[in-house]
């Protein structure tokens, strides 16, 4: 048998070429079907013109070149892997590399065997037709195409094993450090919602034996340093600190000295500090540290300070009368806020929150004669994902009479 021809030549070739598919496609699902099944029942489609478009897309599938069938195979699997990296990757935030090697694991295979599909409906439909009959690829052809796409479905299986291997089991966004287990439990409940970053490093411990975390904290490194490291208090909670600060403490002993363990950190645009149960240590910018031995430190302030807003809320007003203390704060444009409160002096579990639409908040049934600490925190909100929230702004004092 001969081999099929198709009139002319380069892009006059590829003009035809798209011209048939498009014809084909436009044909619309229920009649390419209809087609198919009466060629399979050995039978032409009765109206002609149909059976025109049917044929002449059949010989042009059959008889492209073969750099065409693979950018055709190319942008296929192309569009699936960009709809699905779309899909996992904005919507639920799936690791990028994840997602595109698993996507190119399942569009390859799926890929190809539409591909081979449609050149066996091809193939049924020319059979149909007076006239030479295209050439069957050869056992060597076959073997190729074949071994290809295994290779390429190994490879990508292969990366989506090394990156699931090798993913960091806390973190959707963390590289992956091996971390201590408080470390991982708190990446994988706040993780993208708290804006402190991700481990630089595994945990390991220092000279004097206290154990810490290497962290990269990048909405803090222009004001404090670059280097970060998290510490899981034994009696409290995790906190991310200033290396420098890390350091002054462990030189005072750490946890087993007369600082103690941490209890608080917080900063605002001069200052950083880490409260302990002995005293503070406060880091001011570009400043050395300065240990406060028996008192604590605050960033909080009297509501009608000063207010500059940076990468967080600032609160503007706070003030209580018989209805409830009434808080309101600046910022930009932000889906939700998380606003937080709790009695001066309470410890940081027992305070309580409240997710608001606006600029404003009232919180009422406050226990009376009271003073209270209150802070907002900015949210974007995701379609499927978990929200992405500032660090709270520095809290504001104020005194429930």
């Amino acid at each position: 048998m001969g081999s099929l021809e198709v009139s002319g030549a380069g892009h006059g070739a590829l003009a035809e070429i798209l011209g048939a598919q498009v014809a084909w496609w436009q044909l619309g699902f229920r009649t390419r079907r209809a087609v198919v099944r009466r060629a399979r029942r050995g039978s032409r489609f009765p109206d002609p013109e149909i059976w025109g478009v049917a044929l002449g897309w059949a010989r042009h599938w059959l008889t492209a070149p073969l750099w065409w069938r693979w950018v055709r195979l190319a942008g296929a699997t192309a569009i699936a892997v960009i709809y699905i990296l779309a899909l996992t990757s904005e919507w639920l935030g799936v690791d990028l590399f994840v997602t595109f090697s698993g996507a190119l694991a399942l569009c390859l295979p799926l890929t190809a065997g539409w591909a081979a599909r449609q050149t066996r409906v091809a193939r049924m439909l020319v059979a149909m037709a007076p006239g030479p009959q295209p050439d069957r690829p050869t056992a060597r052809a076959l073997a190729v195409r074949t071994s290809a796409l295994l290779l390429s479905v190994g490879l990508a299986a292969g990366a989506v094993a090394v990156a699931l291997a090798y993913k960091h089991p806390a973190g959707r966004f963390c590289p992956p450090f091996v971390v201590d287990e408080p470390v991982r439990d708190w990446l994988r409940h706040d993780d993208g919602q708290t804006g402190m970053g991700c481990p630089a490093g595994d945990t390991r411990s220092g000279a004097d034996g206290v154990r810490y975390t290497p962290w990269n904290a990048p909405d803090r490194n222009a004001r404090f340093g670059p280097d970060y490291v998290m510490y899981g208090s034994r009696s409290d909670r995790l906190l991310v600190m200033p290396l420098v600060i890390f350091t002054a403490w462990t030189a005072e002993g750490g946890p087993s000295g007369p600082l103690g363990e941490p209890v608080e950190e917080s900063s605002d645009h001069s200052v950083g500090y880490v409260n302990f149960r002995g005293g503070a240590i406060v880091l001011p910018v570009d400043g050395t540290p300065q240990v406060h031995w028996g008192r604590h430190h605050s960033v909080a302030r009297e509501p009608g300070g000063p207010c500059e807003v940076l990468d967080w809320p600032c609160i503007t007003t706070a003030y209580a009368d018989a209805e409830g203390v009434h808080v309101s704060w600046r910022y930009q444009a932000a889906d939700a806020f998380n606003v937080a409160w709790w009695a001066e002096g309470d410890r940081p579990r027992s305070r309580e929150q409240r997710e608001v639409a606006g600029y404003e908040l009232t919180l009422r049934d406050l226990t009376p004669a009271t003073t209270y600490m209150v802070e907002v925190q900015a949210c974007e909100k995701h379609f499927v994902r978990r929200s992405t929230c500032t660090r709270y702004s520095p809290p504001v004092i104020v005194r429930v009479p």
